[in-house]
Order: structure tokens, then C-alpha cells, then sequence
């Protein structure tokens, strides 16, 4: 099972707009993922427990927060700009 970390300001309303987005794809593309959900300040330690396969933040987040795991810029999930690429982005991570 693949593990993507969700995260935002407050952890709570756009980080759920782009788990639902995502949901939504993975059960197309039947792929078994559960996510997390954390505020940006959250993500080292939620790097550390919940061990994330990819972080989506929905805005800036510091890179080095998320150590080696890779991370895909989800503002698209939130304007609607570029979400195919940044879905295309999080697919080619959890299919390797």
C-alpha cells in the first residue's frame, strides 16, 4: 500500500480538497493509498511516523522538512491549473 501525506496551513480545508481530488484518481487508476493529513509544521515528524511514499503540500513548504521523500506541489488541486501534470507527477512517483 502507497502512502501519500497531504499538507497545508491548518490541515484541514485544502488539504481535503486535494485528498478528495486524489482519491478519485488512485481508484481509476486502482492503486491502494492512504494518506495522511498534517499541517506544514507537522511534516518532519509525520516523515518520521507515518512514512510517507510522497508529500503533496497545497502551498510552500520547505523542502527540507520533507528529508528524502519526494514532494509534488498540489496547488493545481486548489486553482485548477496544471492538475493533470501534477497528478501525472504523484503517479509516476507511486508507480516506481
Amino acid at each position: 500500500m502507497k502512502k501519500v501525506l497531504v499538507c497545508c496551513g491548518s490541515s484541514m480545508i485544502t488539504s481535503s480538497v486535494a485528498i478528495n481530488k486524489l482519491k478519485e484518481v488512485f481508484k481509476k487508476e486502482n492503486i491502494d493509498v492512504t494518506f495522511g493529513q498534517c499541517k506544514f509544521s507537522e511534516v518532519p515528524s509525520m516523515v518520521k511516523t507515518f512514512n510517507p511514499d510522497v508529500i503533496v503540500p497545497t502551498g510552500p513548504l520547505d523542502e527540507k522538512a520533507a528529508g528524502s521523500v519526494p514532494v509534488v506541489r498540489g496547488t493545481s488541486f486548489i486553482t485548477g491549473v496544471g492538475e493533470k501534470e501534477t497528478i501525472q507527477q504523484i503517479l509516476d512517483i507511486l508507480k516506481k
